[in-house]
């Protein structure tokens, strides 16, 4: 739909082009208007830039082997080649009010300058709409082409004015010619400039790099951006990163990336290729919670929520020792609703590798915030928790084997029976 919305654009440049070389050319002979014969052969070469324009716009999505990026600078190239046109309609204008000095009489001035007048205003019309277009579409080539039928309205309109002066022997036109060949020389330096800097693949602008940065640092997994860079090449935009991802495996951190680039694909719609590279942060602990009845002999609760405490284990996978065992109060037993999803975050956020239930919890809101941070969920039938289960998961879950001769330990809950 993009491609087919600049090639409308495209055409109607070339209708408006032919109408205003066909007015200005038969209203100047009639009127006998240098001025306006001089416009008039200034929107020929108008009429070669659109249709440049519009062959530039209709093959720049295509891809081939030879160009597997697509042909995307090529609306690049074509408004270089405008702003080199708009450098030469300056020159034209400067060498035909101070040089040429040629004169002629009007005999139909009122005609020239209604001829005049017209082209001036359905010029500049069209090239709001373009420019508007060029910047919905973000195509470089139809903002250079509105800019440059911009510049022609301004031309039309010093050649109204010089017209108008002529009417009263006021020779206001090469005054208002200065100025406006100024006005054009501007606007094709800066189309110039954008183009050359995105054909040299110069960078991004700073808040659409901004914004993107804002993005992946949002993403809860990612712990640092090594390196975020972005080019444009046509309309598009091209992504590349490094990125450091909090994640059990390669493959959750592929699920990552994945998402990550999903949404910058959403909120920068002209992102075309994006390239984001990972290096998974290496864990040093495998870290093990369970939900528990009491703060001193680890019984499981059979309630996840609602568990009024929290069991955290953290093993060393260097030498397999725990290094840490303690339990804390749980934060949500307040909260009249939401307990199990608030619980399942706060562990997510502490890094948890594996939870310890006995209250199995399939497709409800605590199960779908652990499973997206790749966290396990383990029900155990015991009652307790003790060292030795602990190796038995951690066996599992690593291949590797508990240190059991570690001072730390998990005492042995008081037998309930009898």
């Amino acid at each position: 739909m993009k491609f087919s919305a600049k090639t409308k654009v495209a055409t109607l440049s070339i209708v408006l082009n032919s109408f205003l070389f066909i007015l200005k050319l038969g209203m100047g002979l009639l009127s006998g208007s240098i001025a306006l014969i001089a416009d008039a052969i200034h929107s020929s070469t108008d009429i070669v830039s659109s249709i440049a324009l519009l062959i530039g716009v209709k093959i720049s999505n295509r891809k081939s082997q030879n160009f597997p990026f697509g042909l995307y600078k090529v609306e690049n190239l074509i408004a270089v080649g405008i702003s080199f046109i708009i450098f030469l309609t300056g020159y034209e204008i400067f060498r035909e009010i101070f040089f040429e000095r040629r004169y002629f009489h009007l005999t139909h001035p009122y005609i020239a300058m209604a001829s005049a007048g017209i082209a001036a205003c359905s010029s500049y019309l069209f090239s709001t709409y373009e420019i508007k277009m060029g910047k919905i579409e973000n195509s470089p080539a139809l903002k250079a082409d509105g800019r440059h039928i911009r510049m022609d309205a301004v031309v039309s309109a010093v050649v109204f004015l010089g017209l108008v002066g002529s009417l009263f022997d006021f020779p206001a036109e090469k005054a208002a010619t200065v100025i406006v060949i100024a006005f054009i020389l501007k606007a094709g330096w800066d189309i110039l400039l954008e183009s050359v800097r995105v054909l040299l693949d110069a960078s991004i602008d700073a808040q659409t790099l901004t914004r993107i940065r804002e993005i992946i640092s949002a993403h809860p997994a990612i712990t640092d951006i090594r390196e975020i860079i972005g080019r444009n090449s046509g309309s598009f935009t091209f992504i590349e990163g490094t990125l450091i991802v909090n994640a059990k495996d390669f493959a959750h951190a592929h699920r990552i990336i994945e998402e990550i680039t999903e949404k910058v694909r959403s909120q920068v719609p002209q992102a075309d290729r994006i390239v984001l590279h990972y290096e998974p942060t290496v864990k040093e602990t495998f870290a093990i919670a369970a939900m528990l009845t009491d703060d001193s002999h680890w019984r499981v609760s059979e309630h996840f929520g609602e568990a009024p405490y929290i069991g955290w284990i953290e093993i060393h996978r260097g030498n397999n020792r725990i290094l840490r065992m303690e339990t804390t109060p749980n934060p949500f037993t307040h909260l009249e609703r939401g307990k199990g999803i608030r619980v399942a975050e706060h562990l997510t956020s502490k890094g948890v590798d594996v939870v310890l239930t006995r209250e199995p919890f399939h497709g409800k809101g605590p199960e779908y915030v652990l499973s997206s941070q790749n966290v396990k969920v383990i029900k155990i039938d015991a009652e307790a928790i003790d060292t030795n289960l602990i190796a038995q998961i951690y066996r599992r879950e690593t291949g590797r084997e508990l240190t059991m001769d570690n001072t730390l330990t998990i005492p042995t809950p008081p037998s309930t029976s009898g």
